[in-house]
């Protein structure tokens, strides 16, 4: 069991978790809670979704106490796979971004670039593609709160992640009106974009530390 999953008032807490609370702040959110992730059936997935996770060595365990809801078609943002809580107005959406095939397209290139080609390197877009989904999602662009490298390592298995706190549009979010966006990045994987929409900032704390990691990159 991760050490965040203890979340205590007054209680230091550090790594990813910690970061989380800072950004979310905007919405003057409370932290209080002990919380245990339950185990959540595989088989319940989409196909759609279980091969995205399979191509960027993923693994998604969510508490059983969420249940899938459909996915909303949107100009705005993308997505795979959405929970939410049964008595909540609190939401959680999925999108993963595998790299194979851009690194395979990179490597192809790259044996038949000639002078004057440009042939970008699939790690080196991940923040501009986050900022892109932030601009999408809100119509802003905030402070991104980056995660430790060393606590974002050890918690999702990633080379890095980033938080940000926005309020969404109307189109992305429906009724929702609160967004915590988490996003993180492991070389040669892929992406993986996390979107809470929640009603009110009342337990979005909690709310969120629940599935905080439900997904991760596999450790290869």
């Amino acid at each position: 069991m991760m050490h965040l999953f203890l979340v205590l008032r007054n209680t230091e807490v550090n790594g990813p978790m910690k970061q989380f609370t800072k950004a979310a702040s905007p919405f003057t959110l409370s932290v209080a809670a002990i919380l245990v992730l339950a185990s959540f059936a595989a088989n319940n997935l989409p196909k759609t979704f279980t091969n995205l996770l399979s191509r960027a060595d993923m693994v998604f365990d969510a508490p059983d106490s969420l249940a899938s809801t459909p996915i909303i078609p949107t100009h705005a943002i993308s997505y795979e796979y959405a929970i939410l809580y049964p008595h909540k107005n609190f939401e959680i959406r999925y999108d993963i971004k595998p790299s194979d095939n851009a690194w395979k397209e990179y490597e192809l290139h790259k044996s038949e670039m000639k002078k004057g080609d440009i042939n970008t390197n699939p790690d080196s877009t991940f923040l501009s593609t986050f900022q892109t989904i932030i601009l999408n999602v809100s119509g802003t662009l905030p402070n991104i709160t980056e995660f430790d490298k060393a606590s974002v390592k050890q918690e999702f298995n990633a080379d890095w992640g980033g938080t940000v706190a926005v309020v969404p549009r109307k189109e992305f979010a429906q009724h929702y009106k609160y967004c915590m966006i988490v996003a993180l990045h492991k070389s040669h994987q892929g992406d993986a974009y996390i979107f809470y929409l929640a009603d009110s900032p009342e337990g979005f704390n909690e709310s969120v530390t629940t599935v905080f990691h439900a997904l991760k990159f596999k450790t290869l």
